[in-house]
């Protein structure tokens, strides 16, 4: 099961990795502002769909954006 915090985390560090603002990411992945902010606040995160689209936003899998992978870039 993933922790909505640790999720939260692991999105704003790669996010900010990859020098991406919220809105970039949004785009990218096709989803809205909002829901990219209520992931990082560890509000939201459940669905699967979205997080896959993040995921390949920020070009890892999606197994790292859920802590399942411990490399670190």
């Amino acid at each position: 099961m993933v922790r909505l915090g640790e999720l939260a985390q692991r999105l704003k560090y790669y996010r900010k990795l990859r020098k991406m603002s919220v809105r970039a990411l949004a785009d990218k992945a096709d989803v809205s502002v909002s829901y990219v902010y209520a992931i990082e606040a560890g509000a939201r995160g459940s669905n699967i769909t979205k997080l896959n689209q993040i995921s390949d936003a920020l070009d890892i899998a999606l197994s790292e954006l859920l802590g399942q992978d411990k490399r670190r870039e």
